[in-house]
């Protein structure tokens, strides 16, 4: 493991409760402080480009469904470091950084202009409410122990999660895992996000004590035909599993390779496994509603990024509104407290780039969109691009800044700089620039290399950068940047 990355994947040990539970999902990470010029965050070895899968089968992980292509050519595997970054979604309309949260400039009310952005604003009803938040979470989340069944509990992850895929999986599987984590962690606070570690998870035994044989607060996920699953789970066929263990012990989930049909079918079955790893324990009827959870996804469309918005917000309600100390939450539904289902939107447009985000009951999600070009961005010498970033605060106060992207072309590695950052009111539409209050220092700035045609941090201040390049000729650039205290898109033209 590169020093580095120690920080992100140390561990302290926490005493669990012991509370009588069958199953139990209290498992924890402690995420370390990481210095402010974090550098050499991705000096890990590439693993192989995905291939491609096979076909569809209902079940435990269901299939089918998912987005659209677009103009954007095959990128490189992803690291397990780089399941903290946002996902990069191809869609039949363009390329899509960060949530599944676009708004409509119809829908939205023009703000003025920042550095040749046009800025728009404005109220969606777009989320869930807290009837179906808290029916889902009552009937899907909920269970009970075994010496207090006169009770509800839930079980969560208190830190963050730790996946390890196991040794025998296949290199070619790893990219997909990330990619799925990467979507996941759009529900989840920042500080609850799943990592996934570079160290390779060794097959657990699954004698007597096999709960004991996964560290707590981890997630060993196996892709391989059903030969290698545990021999309670070899009969009938089934599509996938997760095994939970006792208090002490962490989540093993495993997917039957000789069952799925396509990479749609991979994600779909993935998440649903992760879905029921971080709390969602049962099922979830279609006819109840459109969920990750659902069985029989045969004949329900899956979106781009997985998780339809029942999901979103019953994650997102679960880690912050639910999580207690020890991840044992005796339920109560009065602590979902104050509920909306409408958001806060900031958008900007320059160009064919769109970018912003969205606030809601504390959920920032940031995104940025444009056209996706044919190849690779490469060349000779330097080019730049410069523009526009809004978000928000990890208060939801809206932010507003500057960005300025540089790359060296051969060396495909450069620089990206935020500066004159300010910020207004709790979910205000930005005034002039110059007119809020400096946030923080005023700037932030990062080391980037490029991969295909996306670029991610390598160095700098704390926090993620994903971002993609625009347009035929890579005319546009957007991406997000996301922090324990803000969450922004950015967007800008060369």
């Amino acid at each position: 493991m590169p020093s580095g990355s120690a920080a992100r994947y140390g561990t302290r040990a926490r005493e669990l409760r012991s509370g009588g539970f069958p199953l139990s999902t209290s498992h924890t990470f402690i995420r370390k402080n990481k210095p402010m010029r974090n550098k050499n965050r991705f000096a890990q070895k590439a693993f192989s480009v995905l291939l491609s899968l096979a076909l569809l089968l209902p079940g435990c992980g269901g299939g089918g469904g998912g987005g659209g292509g677009s103009s954007f050519p095959r990128q490189p595997a992803l690291m397990p470091a780089q399941a903290l970054n946002a996902p990069v979604i191809a869609r039949s309309d363009g390329v899509q950084i960060g949530g599944d949260v676009r708004p409509s400039l119809s829908n939205l009310s023009p703000a003025g202009t920042h550095g040749g952005a046009a800025i728009s604003s404005g109220r969606v009803r777009d989320g869930e409410s807290s009837a179906r938040v808290l029916d889902v979470i009552e009937k899907h989340a909920v269970v009970r122990r075994s010496d207090d069944p006169g009770n509800k509990y839930l079980r969560l992850f208190e830190g963050t999660p730790v996946v390890r895929i196991r040794e025998t999986t296949p290199d070619r599987y790893i990219d997909e895992v990330i990619r799925v984590v990467q979507l996941m962690n759009t529900a989840l606070p920042y500080d609850k996000r799943i990592i996934v570690s570079p160290e390779r998870a060794p097959r657990p035994g699954f004698e007597e004590s096999w709960p004991n044989y996964i560290p707590e607060r981890h997630i060993f996920v196996g892709i391989e035909p059903q030969d290698s699953w545990p021999p309670d789970e070899k009969s009938p066929v089934r599509v996938a599993g997760t095994q939970f263990g006792s208090s002490s012990s962490g989540i093993y989930i495993w997917v039957n390779t000789s069952a799925l049909t396509n990479t749609n079918h991979m994600r779909k079955v993935l998440a649903h496994e992760l879905g029921h790893a971080l709390g969602l324990r049962e099922h979830i009827e279609p006819g109840d509603y459109n969920s990750i959870m659902n069985t029989g996804y045969r004949n329900i469309s899956i979106p781009a990024h997985l998780l339809h918005q029942i999901d979103t917000d019953a994650l997102h309600a679960l880690y912050t509104r639910f999580l207690e100390q020890y991840g044992t939450s005796l339920y109560d539904p009065n602590k979902l407290g104050s509920w909306t289902d409408v958001s806060f939107h900031l958008r900007g447009d320059v160009d064919d780039v769109s970018f912003g985000a969205s606030s809601r009951n504390g959920l920032i999600q940031p995104w940025a969109h444009g056209p996706g070009p044919s190849t690779n961005l490469s060349g000779m010498g330097s080019a730049s691009w410069s523009g526009r970033l809004l978000g928000f605060t990890s208060r939801s106060q809206s932010l507003a800044g500057a960005v300025d992207l540089t790359i060296n072309l051969e060396a495909l590695s450069g620089r990206i700089d935020f500066t004159g950052l300010e910020h207004w009111g709790v979910n205000a539409t930005p005034g002039p620039v110059g007119s809020g209050r400096t946030w923080n220092d005023g700037d932030l700035s990062y080391s980037v290399t490029v991969r295909g045609n996306t670029f991610t941090q390598t160095g700098g201040d704390a926090g993620e950068v994903t971002g993609a390049f625009f347009g035929p000729n890579h005319e546009g650039m957007g991406g997000v940047v996301e922090r324990s205290d803000m969450s922004a898109g950015f967007g800008g033209t060369r």
